[in-house]
């Protein structure tokens, strides 16, 4: 099976985000959660249709084009089955997705005209489920990089399933049924705070018997969606931003309160101080219609080693001084 991305396309730089999170400054590198890359190969095991599927992605050349070469590894692998697992690396990947327009927004503002040429063909890896979005995204609120891994691979290991291929195991994200009859004890039992444990239930069970559609989140408008999602218990301003940049692919998301945002732009644009949410909605105005790549362009500069932001930072710096002249 393949897929043509629109081009530009990169799919090294875009499984950046979810292969491989930034080094902790003691060195310490986590272990894959959900998404693998084995054998040159990007690998999920996810469910489709009440079905477990492993399946591998790569990238591959056509002719003068690039493609996504895409294979069901374990599991169901009729018709039906490859059918879905090629709309859901579609979604993932986003490629239908003409980044021509945010790369010519990019030329009017210099950190992100350079960025945008670091990061060339790099879409914002969409998961698979809303759901599974939802539940990262609370567990994830207000605690370090290192703990939220922690606590989300309690989660899977307890909770999720898992697909055997070649001798190596491939976790996939609980269903909204196993988190459902789980109970507040069991889960503050993994770490997780008392209200989020009561909240991560409370979403499964609407996901579960249907009173929450999270997935039909995706065919309503991006205004709807967000008030739809802030609704919900345990999900505010940033959680509702955040689900929508990388679960409904919307491109105009601004978690502006989002502390690495902040950072990346104090550092980035010269300001002397970290700035204030309005400070950041002020500078995001020219980004309109693409704010979530531009946030997120700007969040994956932590990921570069030092030597590189140093150096991008001392030539935007010159630039601005140049331009001051």
């Amino acid at each position: 099976m393949f897929l043509e991305p629109r081009p530009p396309f990169s799919l090294r730089q875009t499984l950046r985000f979810i292969l491989s999170p930034p080094d902790l400054l003691n060195g310490r590198r986590f272990a894959p959660l959900l998404d693998y890359f084995e054998d040159g190969e990007y690998r999920r095991a996810a469910e489709l249709s009440g079905e477990s599927v492993l399946y591998g992605v790569r990238e591959v050349r056509r002719g003068s084009a690039v493609a996504l070469s895409i294979r069901i590894l374990a599991g169901c692998d009729d018709a039906a089955a490859r059918d879905g697992v090629c709309r859901q690396v579609a979604r993932q990947f986003s490629t239908d997705l003409d980044l021509a327009p945010f790369y010519r927004l990019a030329q009017s503002d210099p950190v992100l005209a350079r960025l945008a040429e670091h990061f060339r063909g790099m879409r914002i890896p969409q998961a698979p489920t809303v759901y599974e979005t939802v539940i990262s995204a609370i567990l994830e609120q207000q605690v370090n990089l290192s703990f939220a891994h922690q606590v989300k691979q309690a989660l899977i290991e307890t909770y999720g399933s898992h697909v055997e291929f070649e001798g190596r195991r491939y976790n996939a994200f609980p269903e909204p049924a196993a988190l459902a009859i789980a109970t507040p004890r069991q889960l503050r039992r993994l770490q997780i705070s008392g209200p989020k444990a009561r909240y991560l239930i409370a979403i499964s069970r609407g996901a579960l018997d249907g009173s929450l559609d999270l997935e039909g989140f995706r065919s309503v408008e991006p205004a709807m969606a967000y008030e739809r999602l802030l609704a919900q218990k345990g999900v505010g301003p940033w959680t509702a931003q955040y689900v929508g940049l990388r679960a409904l692919g919307h491109a105009d998301c601004l978690p502006a309160a989002d502390v690495g945002l902040q950072k990346a732009v104090q550092r980035f644009y010269g300001l002397r101080k970290q700035p204030t949410v309005a400070r950041v909605e002020a500078l995001a105005r020219s980004w309109s219609g693409w704010r979530s790549y531009a946030t997120f362009y700007l969040w994956m500069t932590f990921w570069e080693n030092e030597t590189w932001k140093v150096s991008l930072e001392k030539d935007l710096r010159m630039e601005r001084r140049k331009g001051s002249q």
